[in-house]
């Protein structure tokens, strides 16, 4: 057998390669591939961790308030009922103030972690603990089996996890053990995990993946990007290799084996005898490649019901009459949808911690609000010149 070396020879120069697309991160039905997808994939990163970053900017709105929060000062004769000299108030629930509890048990955190989790996974469970680490959000790498009653409801599961301690040389601690799932509907409950779905279950599914219907979207966005990526470069196009006619076996899968190695950004070397040519063939209109990037990303916002501008960061038109408004109003239904397919567990989890029966919970949502002005005479002639432009 011809040795690989005595065959061919490569330089290395600039090796890296996307590792989405080296290890073919492309199986959606693998949980490994989703959760690298999340890390990685810069559009499905936006669209999962990013927006449910900013659902949690601030804490969300329980009623009662969990949080202590006072009432604003107002006109009483805006909100109370007037009845000759008697006002009547409204009555307004009150609930115990666990600021402090939330803020060292990382709360926010914890809902920021379930919502990444369920969502491009269809479900995840939190187990919560009486001291720190005060809770963990299982899903498919530590569940090894789930189990149901005769309904066919999750009511536990067996988990396996192990823990590398940081900076620890080495140390190693596993786990293994079940869990009982919280119902509040049975009388005797003594489950300290909660099961999450994202969605409705159904058939065979314990969620719904919220990422499912643009994963193609953004499979095809990566390939796109690598070709944007090799027009940009020096030796943009491809290598059409020219083999000897002594090339005999396997010598030439044995080449198509380097060349997958050295990319576009490095050389080889190899006999005539094996090797006769390489010719590089590059594309004669490199814009094709950019207008299809645009294009795929139309689709997936389009698919995810959010604005272009929360991928891409800005419009690509200007001027004072933009869409803005109605931009951010698309993102806050987008949060508030998300948010609304939580909100049980949320009620459930905080009666787990605190006993405290919770009537709604909500996103806390800035709305945006409009101005209104009008044009000066040096304002009408900026716009009427980016009219003109346009």
């Amino acid at each position: 057998m011809t040795n690989l070396s005595s065959l061919t020879d490569s330089y290395g120069v600039y090796s890296y390669k996307d590792d989405l697309i080296y290890y073919k991160a492309e199986n959606f039905a693998n949980w490994r591939h989703r959760e690298i997808r999340v890390q990685k994939d810069w559009i499905i990163n936006a669209y999962i961790k990013k927006l449910d970053e900013e659902i949690f900017t601030e804490r969300p709105i329980f009623t009662p308030d969990i949080f202590g929060g006072k009432e604003e000062e107002v006109d009483e004769n805006e909100l109370s009922l007037m009845n000759g000299d008697n006002v009547i108030e409204p009555e307004t629930p009150q609930a115990e103030d666990v600021s402090e509890d939330w803020d060292i048990e990382r709360w926010d955190n914890l809902l920021l972690r379930i919502f990444d989790t369920a969502r491009p996974h269809s479900f995840c469970v939190v187990e919560m603990y009486d001291k720190a680490p005060w809770w963990r959000v299982f899903c498919e790498r530590e569940i090894e089996e789930i189990k149901y009653d005769t309904m066919g409801a999750p009511i536990g599961c067996h988990v396996v996890y192990t823990l590398e301690l940081p900076r620890s040389k080495g140390i190693f601690i596993n786990y293994e053990y079940d869990i009982t799932f919280y119902d509040k509907s049975r009388d005797e409950n003594d489950g300290t995990a909660l099961f999450i779905p994202f969605g409705v279950p159904k058939g065979n599914r314990l969620g719904e993946f919220d990422i499912e219907n643009v994963w193609s979207f953004a499979v095809d966005i990566g390939y796109i990007n690598l070709d944007i990526t090799w027009n940009s470069a020096k030796t943009s196009g491809f290598l059409f290799l020219m083999y000897g006619d002594a090339l005999q076996g396997g010598d030439s899968q044995k080449i198509v084996n380097v060349m997958d190695i050295i990319g576009s950004c490095r050389a080889i070397g190899a006999k005539e005898s094996a090797l006769k040519d390489i010719k590089a063939i590059h594309p004669e209109n490199c814009q094709f490649s950019i207008d299809a990037l645009l294009a795929k990303l139309k689709l997936f916002a389009s698919a995810t019901r959010l604005p272009l501008t929360f991928y891409v960061g800005e419009k690509e038109t200007g001027g004072v009459f933009t869409e803005g408004f109605t931009d951010e109003a698309k993102i806050n239904k987008k949060k508030k949808y998300i948010f609304g397919q939580f909100k049980p567990y949320i009620k459930d989890l905080v009666r787990m911690r605190w006993g405290i029966e919770v009537e709604d919970v909500e996103v806390y949502i800035e709305e945006q609000e409009t101005e209104s002005f009008e044009f000066g005479e040096e304002e009408k002639e900026e716009e009427n010149k980016e009219v003109i432009k346009e």
